[in-house]
């Protein structure tokens, strides 16, 4: 199926009939809070799995939004614990990865906000497969409110942020396009 930029796939709330592998393109997760308010839950690649975490529940955890123009191979599924299931093999290992927590914990969890949104662009460029080195250049399809709702911090703070760490040399930033700069070997540094 294939999902142009904003695009909603499902929506939080709905009854589970499929779940969805990302063939390309990023879809953001969106959590609809009690206050009426939203938090970016999450983000799916290509190759990630897109609703399974909420197939024991039977339904959607959250809005599921296309950040770039994006292709999704949809799995129907039967009911959870309907025992119509073709392959029952199938269902328990939907089963058993729906109770898992969120692919693992956040690498950035407890860190400080600079090295908090550091950490997010890494793992984002390690998901995404991103090779690093003078051409790795690839685009973050998160806006900085996003990034910031995802990894609970203000958009003002990611700013500040992704300057520093541009101050740093550790990327180049230009609009939503990033490089991330290869680490100096400490062997290379002159000897005193």
């Amino acid at each position: 199926m294939p999902l142009e930029r904003g695009a909603l796939l499902l929506h939080q709330g709905e009854h589970i009939g499929a779940i969805y592998v990302v063939v390309n393109g990023c879809l953001i997760l969106r959590e609809a809070l009690g206050d009426g308010g939203q938090r970016v839950a999450g983000l799916r690649l290509p190759g990630e799995l897109l609703g399974v975490e909420s197939y024991a529940r039977g339904a959607y955890s959250y809005t599921a939004q296309a950040a770039t123009e994006a292709t999704v191979c949809r799995l129907l599924l039967p009911p959870a614990g309907s025992g119509r299931a073709n392959a029952p093999l199938l269902e328990r290992i939907l089963l058993k990865y729906a109770v898992q927590p969120e692919l693992t914990a956040a690498p950035w969890a407890g860190l400080p906000a600079v090295e908090r949104v550091a950490a997010f662009i890494e793992n984002y460029a390690q998901r995404a497969q991103v090779a690093r080195g003078t051409d790795a250049l690839f685009n973050l399809p998160m806006t900085r409110a996003d990034i910031g709702s995802y990894l609970g911090l203000a958009p003002e703070t990611v700013v500040r942020a992704l300057g520093q760490l541009r101050g740093e040399q550790r990327l180049s930033v230009r609009g939503r396009t990033i490089r991330l700069v290869e680490a100096q070997s400490e062997s290379a540094s002159p000897a005193a």
